[in-house]
């Protein structure tokens, strides 16, 4: 491969329009107008509630709605947030502060900071032995830790207070004295905007769509690069730090905390506003949880709720059983921004050089060799002491019957599967023991039989995941909304685009995925394995349910692909596209390797004809 690369010459849009303001400006002016037109002290401390319980939902949202991981414990974290500061501004610094109240201004960002370390070790502990739990099991090992965290608060009395709690937490002014609401209010609005604005940087980056990826399908998303533990437990660190955050102001707001601060039912309740506002999107969670705070102020008033103060709790339950039956998705269904970065005009044909990559190899050079590869799950042997070799410049194309081995063969190269013995070298490294993310940094993608892409992103938003190893970086980075922090990601979007151009799809790039027919889908899963720059490219059934007009592009793809530098290994049960694109053809029977050669000899053998003709076969 090449070592010049021609830079796609592509048009950046504006990258603020003026759609993407009008939810936050919406957000924004309702939030500094609210004080002045609400009626009384009482309502503002309603709106300030709302303001924590929506910082609370956004939380819980990242690892809800984005990564896909119940968590009936996330509570928690705010339980420890809260007790933090009112350990430090109480036990800590409490004569320093009844002193001087103006000492609160350095003593609160200590609190911070202490509340998000203690409260993103404590989202590792809870995260850690759960990254490999699903389901049920997820939820329940949540839920124990939650449920751990309030009773330790409420037996560590020497700590806690136990059952009394601490009282005389210094509320959020400088100065002694009664506090006007609109003050503690509008302390808390900053706060939730940071909050919102850093949350909304961090999920139109990187680590956004690695979430989103992993929700999708985890198993694709290793194969991109994205290293899925560490995300999920990223995941955990920051919906806990959330909380934590939030936790600090919640007990300077009310000034004293206990353990009925914090209930189990708080947990079911914050999960249902994501819920009933919008899992999975940005704006669905800080809806959810401002409606309902306030529905629970005016209930209040209500005779029957006075007389059975439990029917609150009942009738949010209610309204998210209907709202699941009349609208699954929530009230909110704005999708997420996983991107800031937009791309522009179509990259001039012929100009563009979308690939690049190692050093270039010499033609017939080994850049894979699969060494008596044995693949057995549990009584049943799929590979049976397979070897072959691809050499540089060639298509290697696999046949065999259904049930041979060569979906099998290629999970095992890709990492999807760890084979039970043999070597399998790349550029003579060996990887038979990587998993999927780091073969896949070692310049091997590849495709899947059953079309697998992440369905919810759009088409551009799917090649950015394909291009997330050169993305990623230090999370700190990801959490400004400042322009400079995009340069890469504008460079990958030209470079996203030139690869959609190169297999015809650049026009679609704003689709949805899901909206795709099934030839497009086709092609942009290979643009994605492409934007991985891999040196080996592994197609499993590339050309399943095409037409033959399809079929004839395809081969046209598969041999431009070969002419980028890229070797490609080849399933198709088509026979007319394999025999017409491959160099060399190897041929599996019952995990067997029964013949390796030409297509001209392959057509002709006989161990070839009889696994797929029968014994027979003349």
């Amino acid at each position: 491969m090449s070592n010049t690369h021609t830079t796609p010459i592509v048009i950046l849009k504006p990258e603020l329009g003026m759609k993407r303001w009008i939810w936050p400006g919406i957000f924004l002016i309702l939030g500094l107008i609210a004080p002045f037109i609400l009626p009384g002290d009482k309502w503002i401390r309603v709106a300030a509630l709302s303001l924590v319980y929506v910082a609370l939902a956004s939380g819980l949202n990242i690892l809800v709605g984005l990564t896909g991981l119940l968590d009936l414990g996330f509570i928690a974290f705010f339980i420890v947030g809260a007790y933090t500061t009112a350990i430090f501004t109480v036990r800590s610094f409490g004569p320093v502060l009844e002193a001087n109240p103006a000492a609160l201004m350095w003593v609160l960002p200590i609190s911070v900071v202490a509340a998000i370390v203690l409260a993103g070790i404590a989202g590792t502990i809870i995260g850690y032995p759960t990254l490999r739990a699903r389901g049920d099991y997820l939820a329940i090992m949540t839920l124990a830790f939650g449920e751990i965290v309030r009773i330790v608060s409420i037996n560590w009395t020497d700590f806690t207070g136990g059952a009394v709690g601490i009282r005389n937490i210094p509320p959020l002014s400088i100065s002694s004295g009664m506090v006007p609401p609109t003050v503690t209010y509008f302390v808390l609005f900053g706060i939730v905007v940071i909050l919102l604005v850093a949350l909304a940087s961090l999920i139109a980056s990187p680590v956004g769509r690695a979430w989103v990826a992993i929700r999708e399908d985890e198993l694709v998303a290793s194969s991109m690069g994205i290293r899925t533990r560490r995300y999920k437990l990223l995941a955990y660190v920051v919906g806990a730090s959330t909380a934590g955050v939030i936790g600090v102001f919640f007990a300077h707001m009310n000034q004293f905390v206990n353990p009925d601060s914090f209930t189990l039912e708080d947990n079911f309740i914050v999960l249902s506003l994501v819920i009933l506002g919008g899992a999975g999107t940005f704006w669905g969670p800080i809806t959810g949880a401002v409606l309902w705070i306030f529905f629970q102020a005016v209930a209040k008033d209500i005779p029957l709720i006075q007389s059975h103060p439990e029917f609150r709790t009942g009738f949010l339950a209610l309204i998210v059983i209907v709202l699941m039956l009349l609208r699954p998705g929530g009230i909110v269904s704005k999708r997420l921004e996983l991107t800031r970065a937009r791309g522009g005009a179509l990259p001039p044909q012929g100009e563009v050089q979308p690939f690049a990559g190692a050093a270039p190899k010499a033609t017939g050079e080994v850049v894979l060799a699969v060494d008596r590869l044995k693949q057995v799950f549990g009584g049943l042997t799929a590979l049976e002491s397979v070897t072959f070799q691809l050499r540089h410049g060639e298509i290697l194309g696999l046949m065999g019957p259904n049930g041979a081995g060569k979906s099998t063969l290629l999970n095992a190269i890709s990492g999807v599967t760890r084979a039970t013995s043999g070597t399998i070298e790349a550029d003579g490294e060996r990887i038979e023991k990587l998993e999927s993310s780091a073969v896949s940094t070692r310049g091997i993608a590849r495709t899947f039989q059953t079309v697998r892409l992440f369905w919810d992103m759009t088409v551009l938003e799917n090649l950015l995941v394909g291009g997330h190893t050169r993305l990623a970086g230090f999370l700190p980075k990801f959490l400004s909304p400042f322009p400079f922090v995009r340069r890469g990601e504008r460079a990958t979007v030209a470079e996203a685009e030139a690869v959609l151009s190169f297999v015809d799809v650049w026009e679609i790039r704003d689709r949805r995925a899901s909206s795709l027919d099934a030839y497009q889908q086709r092609r942009v899963e290979i643009a994605r394995a492409l934007m991985t720059r891999p040196r080996v490219l592994l197609l499993d059934e590339p050309a399943a349910g095409l037409n033959e007009s399809e079929t004839r592009d395809l081969a046209r793809l598969i041999s431009r692909i070969r002419e980028q530098h890229i070797d490609v290994i080849l399933i198709e049960h088509d026979m007319d596209l394999l025999m017409g694109v491959s160099d060399r053809i190897v041929v599996l029977d019952h995990g067997v390797i029964i013949a390796d050669g030409p297509p001209n000899e392959i057509r002709k053998n006989p161990a070839v004809l009889e696994a797929y003709l029968g014994s027979d076969a003349k």
